[in-house]
């Protein structure tokens, strides 16, 4: 420093790009007038981003601002390609007026047209905030797009005018839509978010390589279209979940002298579409979708209907090798454990997670009738349970598994002491009473 040396403005034009593109789109404009061999760096910065209103003497400027920038580098006034654009709207309460989700609307569709990566992430205290409703994305070039805080209303959201859509992320979204679909579309995850209680998401997505159904809130399960190629899936409901029947049954409770909406509007009824898509209860609506994976984790805080009920038509899993679930598969005798065993031919391996606080799990007649066979996968290595602590529900699960044809020997337990500063260790049980 004492000598004077611009270091900086030395560095190698990829490293400025590098720590430019990590400022606010403002900022980075503003390092024109550093000195004259900075004036034209920000045109050729290979990504916006914007934080909002935050710093600016209103609103308006603010808009001028993303308008005229957005203009000069996504309509041909730069020839620099731009590979990514941040939308960052935290507590601003900018969003919250209506002229503003028009602005919003406009600029996603002028930088998605232009962009690889996209991403808005708007965080209010009220509901999340509304795009057009007659918004349609095109672009040859979109690979990603990530919404955070957004909601979605229109009847389909339809990314077919972007061919080269790879993966698709909702958080903490409003995802009030009836269908989800792509021609391209090789990674979906859905986590937090809030879905319609009155019908269900049809995804269809043929190309879906892996799937990530997250904690979603207070709607009901999507339906799943046919995923051929597909690698890996994560579902994990919470109690939120409307799928619950409300007289606590695995199968249709029939419930006299009253109307049980969970069971009534599973499938959807035929007569009233609104209700949602109606299904053959011949076939599984949810596993089948699943049935692809090589991968396969399905955990729920609470013993979940959508899961029991299509047992009854439980798909062969033919390329599952690896199966993770939770308590909710000790409910009915264990017979969701004894039905994926059966249905999974070349599991090489199993991990059961059992909470610390067992949940109530309700001692009924499942719907699924285990056969009295081996179900032992002649491919299956190990099992492995992962408790707190050794209780009941670990012996029920040796018992189990012994008698549907797997050695103790296969069976590994993982046991995470409740003791401070224990740790945790493995053992494998050589026998048990």
């Amino acid at each position: 420093m004492a000598s004077g040396v611009d270091r900086i403005s030395a560095l190698p034009e990829d490293v400025l790009h590098h720590v430019l593109r990590l400022l606010p789109a403002q900022e980075v404009v503003r390092s024109c007038v550093l000195a004259r061999c900075w004036r034209g760096v920000w045109r050729s910065v290979p990504a916006l981003r914007f934080t909002g209103t935050k710093g600016w003497d209103s609103a308006d400027r603010f808009v001028q601002f993303v308008d005229h920038l957005l203009h000069l580098r996504c309509a041909g006034g730069v020839d620099a390609p731009l590979d990514s654009c941040d939308f960052d709207f935290d507590s601003d309460g900018f969003m919250q007026l209506p002229a503003n989700e028009q602005h919003a609307s406009r600029w996603i569709c002028e930088a998605v047209s232009q962009v690889r990566a996209f991403r808005i992430r708007v965080v209010e205290e009220q509901e999340p905030s509304p795009l057009a409703d007659d918004l349609r994305l095109v672009s040859q070039h979109i690979t990603t797009i990530e919404l955070i805080g957004i909601a979605l209303s229109d009847i389909v959201a339809d990314f077919s005018g972007c061919p080269a859509l790879v993966q698709l992320n909702m958080e903490d979204c409003d995802v009030f839509v009836k269908q989800i679909s792509s021609p391209s579309l090789k990674h979906l995850r859905i986590a937090r978010c809030y879905l319609s209680e009155y019908f269900r998401i049809l995804i269809s997505v043929p190309t879906l390589v892996s799937l990530e159904l997250i904690e979603c809130h207070r709607g009901r399960i999507p339906l799943l279209g046919s995923f051929p190629r597909l690698d890996r899936a994560i579902v994990v409901l919470n109690e939120d979940c409307s799928d619950q029947c409300s007289q606590d049954r695995f199968d249709d409770c029939s419930a006299e002298g009253e109307t049980c909406d969970g069971c009534y509007y599973y499938y959807g009824d035929p007569e009233y579409p609104e209700s949602g898509p109606f299904c053959d209860r011949n076939n599984s609506i949810f596993l089948k979708g699943l049935s692809e994976a090589t991968y396969l984790e399905l955990s729920a805080d609470y013993d979940v209907i959508v899961f029991n009920r299509d047992l009854r038509w439980c798909p062969t899993f033919t390329k599952l090798k690896t199966l993770v679930l939770n308590d909710w598969c000790l409910a009915a005798h264990h017979n969701a454990l004894i039905c994926f065993l059966q249905h999974s031919p070349i599991l090489e391996k199993l991990t059961i997670q059992l909470s610390k606080v067992p949940p109530y799990v309700i001692e009924t007649e499942g719907i699924y009738k285990p056969l009295g066979q081996s179900v032992a996968s002649d491919r299956l290595k190990m099992v492995e349970v992962r408790c707190a602590d050794v209780d009941m529900r670990v012996h029920k699960i040796l018992n189990v598994l012994t008698i549907y044809g797997i050695r103790l020997e296969q069976i590994n337990i993982q046991h995470t002491s409740r003791i401070p500063g224990s740790g945790c260790f493995n053992f494998v049980c050589t026998g048990f009473s």
